[in-house]
C-alpha cells in the first residue's frame, strides 16, 4: 500500500499536499519531529500513531529531542512510477514548495530520517541545485 510521509512543512503547504494526495486516493501523513531518529523502513511499516506512542513510552529507539531543520521533505513509499509523476505534477501546478522528494529504497530504508535529510542535502549540493 502506497504511503506519503511529510516532514517539516508549514500548515498551508501540508494542506496542498493532502489535496494532491487525496486526488490519488492517498493520505499524506505528517511525521512528528520526535520520530526523526526512527529508521525509514520502520516508519513505512508502522502506523504513525502507534509508533509515536511506543517511542514516547520508551519502547522504541530514542526520541529525537533536537530542533527540526528548516527544510521540508516528502517520502513516497511503494508508489508506482505513475503515482510519483502524478503527485509531483500536481504539487508543481499548485505551487507547493517542498525542498526534498524521496522514494523508499532498500538502501534508505535502513537510514533514519535525519540521515535521509543529510543525504538529500549532500546530493543537492553535489548537483548544484538551488
Amino acid at each position: 500500500m502506497a504511503r506519503l510521509f511529510v516532514f517539516g512543512v508549514q500548515a498551508e503547504e501540508f494542506t496542498k499536499i493532502k489535496v494532491a494526495a487525496a486526488a490519488l486516493k492517498l493520505r499524506a501523513e505528517m511525521v512528528p519531529v520526535f520520530l526523526y531518529r526512527q529508521k525509514i523502513g520502520v516508519l513505512a511499516q508502522s502506523k504513525l500513531e502507534s509508533l509515536a506512542e511506543a517511542v514516547q513510552m520508551g519502547e522504541e529507539e530514542e526520541l529525537y529531542r533536537g530542533e527540526p531543520g528548516s527544510e521540508s521533505m516528502l517520502l513516497m513509499c511503494e508508489f508506482s512510477e505513475k503515482q510519483v509523476d502524478k503527485l509531483l505534477a500536481s504539487l508543481k501546478r499548485q505551487g507547493t514548495r517542498v525542498d526534498y522528494k524521496a522514494v523508499l529504497t532498500l538502501t534508505n530504508a535502513k537510514w533514519n530520517v535525519l540521515r535521509l535529510f543529510a543525504e538529500l542535502a549532500r546530493e543537492k549540493t553535489a548537483y548544484g541545485k538551488e
